[in-house]
Formats: structure tokens, sequence, C-alpha cells
């Protein structure tokens, strides 16, 4: 009976000897490098934070969790997750960062932290982002939507849950509009579909850093077609702003080589990370 136990215990918590043939470690850097100095608080070595120390605070109840950067008393940035939701163990559903202070890392940042601390909790865990929004096709004043979730999403292997090889068949578009940079948002494009969800707003990223394409970019000029979106869409370069992403098993090797340390880590997230 002990025996029996005792395997029963390894085959459900100890990590697998060996990580799968298809997979390779190559750590990934998910924001800029940066070190724990105490329990609740992290030096950030690299970028424009570089030097800053953070203080990490987070609220973990059975069904949310809360994660909120602190620099020099003031709560700078937050990420707010589902746990044990419908659509997944883990969904990420807002990442706030003040406005000065966008594009630095911070959000990558919270991410990293949440993701893995709850990843320590949960013995399987599935991993869904949800940025769904429904925009009626007579609304015009619309931006490009959450780009930094979006970038992060594909930093991380997510895959859209819309299926967008299909939904962008020429077939299917009633018009695409493109939409000018605003702020801090890249340029972006209003996809008018025939079948639901009738409108996306989509921007575009350079497929090898997973960045947007600053305005200035040649490609803004393109003539834009349901034909030159296929293109687009096949090189990775499209990401959807107000549609949902969902952590399927092709995506869990770039998951797990921007969230493990080692491959000891590597080999535990396998275990536990459950793609939808």
């Amino acid at each position: 009976m002990i025996k029996f136990l005792a395997d029963l215990w390894r085959s459900l918590f100890a990590p697998p000897s060996r990580l799968p043939k298809d997979f390779y470690f190559s750590p990934q850097p998910l924001g800029p490098k940066f070190e724990w100095v105490s329990p609740d608080r992290i030096r950030v070595l690299e970028g424009f934070f570089e030097n800053k120390i953070f203080r990490v605070i987070s609220e973990i109840a059975p069904k949310e969790a809360h994660f909120f950067l602190e620099l020099d008393g003031k709560v700078v940035g937050k990420v707010d997750l589902e746990r044990n939701a419908p659509e997944a163990t883990i969904v990420l559903w807002n990442i706030v960062v003040e406005k000065p202070l966008r594009h630095k890392g911070l959000a990558s940042i919270l991410t990293f932290i949440s993701f893995r601390e709850l990843l320590r909790l949960h013995n399987q865990a599935s991993f869904f982002i949800r940025m769904v929004r429904l925009i009626k096709p007579s609304e015009k004043e619309i931006r490009a939507q959450n780009v930094g979730i979006g970038v992060i999403a594909k930093k991380l292997g997510f895959s859209p849950e819309y299926n967008l090889p299909q939904l962008l068949l020429e077939k299917n578009i009633v018009e695409i509009t493109p939409l000018p940079a605003f702020e801090d948002m890249p340029p972006a494009y209003r996809i008018v579909l025939r079948s639901y969800p009738l409108v996306l707003v989509s921007f575009l990223v350079d497929p090898k850093t997973s960045h947007p394409f600053d305005e200035s970019n040649p490609i803004y000029r393109s003539v834009i077609t349901p034909d030159v979106a296929q293109v687009w869409l096949s090189n990775g370069m499209i990401i959807i702003g107000n549609g949902n992403y969902i952590l399927k098993r092709e995506g869990l090797n770039r998951m797990i080589n921007h969230l493990a340390r080692n491959e000891e880590e590597a080999k535990i997230f396998f275990r536990k990370i459950k793609p939808l």
C-alpha cells in the first residue's frame, strides 16, 4: 500500500525525467531582466527602469488574483486574472500600466510574475487571455485595442480563438479600413465581416520581434486587399485586438521557454500546463 501511494505521488507531482523530443529548451526573455532582492521587491537590470526597485504586491483568492507593481510608493501597474474560470484555469483579462510608463516592459514583468506564481499554486493549468469586445459595423471612432496584451499573447505562443483564415476569406470581408496611430497606439485596421463577430480591429507586428510596426513603416503604404490580409496572417503579422487568445499545444514550447528559468522548471511546466 505504501509503495502504491509513493508511486501515485510521483506520477502526479514529480516532473518528467526528460522533456519531449520536439522541445528544445532555449530561454527567451519576456520583458526586461530583473532580480528578486527581497520576497516582495525586484530590481530591474536593464532598459528604461534599470536599477529601479519595484515592490510586488499580490492578492490571491480562490477565484481571482491581482498583482501590482509599486514604484516610489505609487502603484504604476497591475494585472487582473481569474482562476478556475469557465474558459480556462488561468484567465488574464486586464493589464494596466500608468500612461507615461507604457511600452517599457512593465506589462511583461507583471505577466511573467503572475503566470509563474499561479503555476506554482496549481497542479495543472490551462491558459486563456480574454480580450473580446463586440463592435458594431456602424461604429466609426475606433482605435487599436489591447496592444500590450496582444503582443504578450503572441510572444507567449497564444493563438486567436477566432478562426482567422476563415474569417479573412475574401467572400467574408465587406471592407478593410486603415485606422491612424493614436497617442501611444500604432496604426490599425478595421475589418468589417459578413459573419460573426462582424468587426475585427487588428494591428501589425514584426514577426521576428512581435513588436508593432512603427507608423513610418512602408508596409502601411500597401494597398489593403483580402489577399494581402491573408499573406500578413500567414506570416504571423496580424494581431486581433478585440478577440480572445488561447494557449494550444503548438504554442506550448514558446510559453515554457519564456517562463522557465532552467531545464528543471521546464520539465515541471510541461507537466503542469494543459493546452486547450
